[in-house]
């Protein structure tokens, strides 16, 4: 089903970041999937923006099967790539031998595809975000994008795309885009969250305003001042969305509990299983999720 019928401005689809807590996220657009249900428009922000992808190639099923298969692979993640590359998730496999060869992304639906989906990603010097549009570029570039879009400081190291660097998007607009922060045009707002509904940041520890400065502080101070700030805009975030949801002015999904799975998670039964929440979980809401999207 497509959304043209509900109007020009349709509906958005946003998914927040959390790296492997993405699996989350996998299981809401698999559920989806399975109903043919499509949203024109998809925002993607880090991990948001991979599993947007796989929305758009139609592949129900494949994100939670390379996860739960290659996170225990070395060639996927791990310590040694950042001495290597200067990022711990080896985006040059996961782009690269993974999508071509080993689990083949279907890049030609990705390319056909009438959705949109937008990469968030943080310009270093500015320290502001940039949506970048899956139509606007080749898939080649537009994969470049999104590793730009999950490339998190200190974690990975900034991505050069057409003369600038970029971090990942959760710097520059931390948990997801409130209505008035989306630059398009759009209807109604689903947000695809990856953690429960208490979950709150703490503040950035002391140590690491100090790893901050020291290696991005000369030539990136805004990246500084943003990673230092994630936690507290991010929290007033989640209280805004809250109180938009309550209203009725979004729609919200996201883990019912305290999510046990980390950004960096390895155990493949614990990513099934949050995949599974959020398979659940979307099947179970799918209705009144339609119902709230034609204001009935």
């Amino acid at each position: 089903m497509n959304q043209q019928e509900m109007g020009k401005e349709s509906p958005v689809l946003v998914l927040e970041g959390g790296a492997m807590r993405g699996l989350f996220t996998a299981g809401v657009l698999d559920a989806l999937l399975d109903h043919h249900f499509y949203f024109e428009n998809t925002v993607g922000i880090s991990a948001g923006t991979l599993q947007g992808l796989g929305y758009l190639s139609k592949q129900t099923g494949r994100s939670v099967r390379v996860n739960a298969v290659y996170a225990a692979d070395s060639r996927y993640m791990g310590f040694r790539h950042m001495v290597r590359g200067g990022s711990f998730f080896n985006f040059d496999f996961m782009f690269g031998p993974l999508a071509h060869e080993e689990d083949p992304f279907d890049f030609k639906t990705f390319e056909e595809s009438s959705q949109t989906l937008y990469a968030v990603i943080t310009d270093c010097l500015t320290g502001k975000p940039r949506f970048i549009s899956s139509h606007d570029y080749d898939s080649a570039e537009f994969m470049k994008v999104c590793e730009a879009s999950c490339s998190i400081p200190l974690v990975s190291k900034p991505v050069e795309w057409r003369g600038r660097a970029y971090a990942d998007g959760g710097v520059g607009l931390p948990l997801v885009p409130l209505p008035w922060e989306i630059p398009f045009p759009h209807g109604k707002i689903v947000y695809v969250l990856t953690r429960d509904a208490g979950y709150r940041k703490k503040p950035v520890p002391f140590w690491m305003h100090g790893l901050l400065k020291a290696v991005y502080g000369r030539e990136y101070p805004a990246v500084v001042e943003g990673m230092c700030t994630i936690p507290e805009r991010y929290n007033r975030k989640v209280e805004k969305v809250l109180e938009l949801e309550k209203e009725g002015s979004v729609f919200v999904i996201r883990p019912e509990k305290p999510v046990i799975v980390s950004r960096i998670e390895r155990d493949a039964g614990k990513l099934r299983e949050l995949h599974g929440e959020g398979y659940r979980i979307t099947m179970e809401r799918f209705d009144e999720m339609m119902r709230w999207l034609h204001g009935k």
